[in-house]
């Protein structure tokens, strides 16, 4: 196998798990927001969730850009790197989270930032929790309502300063990416790869009996 091949499908193996990954985070992000009314404990699988899905955005980005043959100018990649760029900046703000605390004078929003979610009986409200201590100049974005279509542009979104992640907008543009990614990788293999559906597991039992083992008391 060329070598090229080779580094398409570390590609494959390396997306196919980030955008699993993503939909994992996504899939239970606003239920969870939900939550927060009856049990405030949920802030920290909130918290998980958000983060966590800002990071493997980043890393679908990262490693869509090292796809070879395929052009950071190409329409669908154009698109991608557009609608998903704040997962870079939300990214470099959390990676360099000890020089944004030393900052004189201090941010004027929370460290964690703020989560927006919509009600889930009333899909024209939205709630919004501070993370951390509300000083007296705590600022801080909320959940960005479309005026024209008359609804929230996300079920869940995160504000850090006066930008605003919304977590439905960024999913379905990786969502979109990865309809055109992966086949393009498949297609543009000279082998067939193995199906997924079951993974290879490779198991090592030590017997009590081996010489020379001792079973701990």
């Amino acid at each position: 196998m060329n070598a090229r091949d080779i580094r398409k499908i570390r590609c494959l193996d390396a997306l196919h798990y980030s955008f699993q990954i993503l939909r994992h985070y996504h899939s239970r992000l606003w239920g969870d927001c939900c939550k927060l009314h009856q049990d405030n404990s949920q802030i920290v699988s909130v918290l998980a969730g958000c983060w966590g899905f800002i990071d493997s955005m980043h890393r679908v980005r990262e490693i869509a850009q090292s796809i070879p043959d395929l052009s950071v100018k190409h329409p669908e990649m154009r698109a991608f790197l557009s609608a998903s760029k704040h997962a870079e900046d939300y990214r470099h703000y959390i990676q360099h989270l000890r020089g944004e605390l030393a900052k004189n004078p201090p941010n004027t929003f929370p460290v964690w930032g703020s989560i927006s979610w919509t009600d889930k009986d009333n899909p024209q409200k939205s709630h919004t929790v501070f993370l951390g201590t509300h000083l007296s100049d705590t600022q801080n974005t909320s959940g960005v309502y479309d005026v024209k279509e008359q609804k929230w542009v996300s079920n869940v979104s995160l504000g850090i300063g006066d930008i605003t992640f919304n977590f439905d907008k960024v999913f379905e543009s990786a969502a979109r990416f990865e309809k055109f990614c992966i086949p393009y990788l498949r297609n543009s293999l000279d082998v067939k790869l193995n199906s997924r559906d079951k993974l290879p597991i490779m198991s090592l039992e030590i017997g009590t009996k081996n010489p020379g083992f001792q079973p701990p008391t």
